[in-house]
C-alpha cells in the first residue's frame, strides 16, 4: 500500500475534542508528542491560521511521512524524531500553549508489516523506533520462560500468562508475527471463558509494551509535562487500554490534589497543587465517530489544565 493510500485511511481519534480541549482555535504554539499519521497536528494547524506545531515521534517513518505534506504549512510545522524521555532536551526549553499525546497505535504502522499485527508475515520487529533496542523476534526467541511470563502479565495478560509463555518457549524459533499468533491461538483452544477476540490480541499488546518500554515512556512524559506547558494551558492525553489509562489518571489526580507524589506515597504531602482535571470523567468518542472509525471505541481523552 502506498503512503498516499495509508494517509487516506488514517483517521485521528477525537479530533474535534482535542482541538477544543487544547484551545487550538486561538493562536499558539502546540506540541504533538505522538505525530503518527499527522491528523491531530493538521487539525491544530487548521484551527487557527497562526498556530504552530512541533510534531514529535519516535517512529522515523512517521516523521518521513509528515515531511511529504510539510510544505502545506511551511515553518508553522516542525518535525522532530525522538521519544518522550527526550522531550525536554528536544524542545530546547520551549513551553507550549498545549501539549497532546495520543498513545494509540497509528493505522500506518499496522499496514507496514512490522509485526504489530498477528496477521503480519514480514519482519517480526514491533519497535516504534527501528534504530533502538531489541526486536520482538529477539525477545520472543531469546527470553527465558520467566521473562516472557513477566512481560505478558505486566502487559495485561491474565491467568493464562504462564501457559502462553510455555507454549511460546516450546514453539521456538518463531519467525513471524503470524506464526506467533497461531501458537497463541492453538494454546488457548477450548479454554473456558474463551473471548470472541483473537487470544493473541492482549499478548501482542504486552510484547509491544515490553519492547518499547511504553510504561516508562509514559512516566517520562508525565514527568516532563509540568515543565513544558504554560500556566493556564492544557495537557491532553488519549489512552486506549486500562494499563496506560491507570498511569495517566493516577498522575493527573495527584497533580490536582497535592503535587507530584506517587499515588502509593504514605509520607507527608508538602507539594503544591499543579492544576485541575477539566472533566471528572474521560471524554469518549461519540457513537457517530465509532461508526466511522471502530478503532476509536476504546479511546479515552483526559485533559489537565496547569495553574
Amino acid at each position: 500500500m502506498t503512503d498516499e493510500a495509508r494517509a487516506a485511511i488514517h483517521i485521528p481519534v477525537l479530533r474535534d475534542e482535542v482541538v477544543d480541549a487544547l484551545g487550538a482555535t486561538v493562536s499558539g504554539l502546540f506540541l504533538d508528542c505522538t505525530f503518527g499519521g499527522g491528523g491531530h497536528s493538521r487539525a491544530i494547524l487548521d484551527g487557527h491560521a497562526d498556530n504552530r506545531v512541533v510534531g514529535l515521534d519516535r517512529d522515523l517513518r512517521a516523521i518521513t511521512r509528515g515531511k511529504m505534506w510539510q510544505h502545506e504549512y511551511g515553518d508553522r510545522l516542525e518535525l522532530i524524531h525522538g521519544s518522550f524521555s527526550q522531550i525536554e532536551e528536544l524542545v530546547s526549553s520551549r513551553v507550549f500553549d498545549g501539549v497532546l499525546a495520543d498513545l494509540g497505535m497509528s493505522t500506518d504502522q499496522l499496514y507496514e508489516e512490522r509485526g504489530f499485527s498477528f496477521s503480519d508475515q514480514g519482519a517480526f520487529d514491533m519497535r516504534m523506533n527501528e534504530t533502538d533496542g531489541i526486536t520482538a523476534a529477539e525477545f520472543v526467541n531469546g527470553a527465558s520462560e520467566r521473562e516472557l511470563y513477566l512481560a505478558l502479565v505486566k502487559g495485561g495478560v491474565g491467568k493464562n500468562g504462564k501457559q502462553i509463555a510455555q507454549a511460546i518457549q516450546r514453539a521456538r524459533p518463531i519467525a513471524t508475527a503470524k506464526e506467533l499468533g497461531e501458537v497463541i491461538r492453538q494454546s488457548q483452544l477450548g479454554k473456558r471463558g474463551e473471548s470472541r477476540s483473537h487470544p493473541a490480541t492482549v499478548v501482542f499488546q504486552a510484547i509491544r509494551i515490553h519492547i518499547n518500554r511504553e510504561r516508562e515512556e509514559i512516566e517520562d512524559l508525565l514527568e516532563a509535562a509540568p515543565h513544558i506547558v504554560k500556566s493556564g494551558r492544557r495537557l491532553a492525553i488519549i489512552t486506549f487500554h486500562s494499563l496506560e489509562d491507570r498511569i495517566v489518571t493516577s498522575q493527573l489526580r495527584e497533580w490536582e490534589s497535592a503535587g507530584t507524589f506517587p499515588a502509593s506515597w504514605r509520607g507527608p504531602r508538602e507539594g503544591r497543587q499543579l492544576g485541575r482535571l477539566t472533566t471528572r470523567k474521560p471524554i469518549l468518542p461519540s457513537d457517530a465517530e465509532i461508526d466511522r472509525n471502530p478503532a476509536s471505541r476504546s479511546a479515552r481523552l483526559r485533559v489537565f489544565e496547569f495553574m
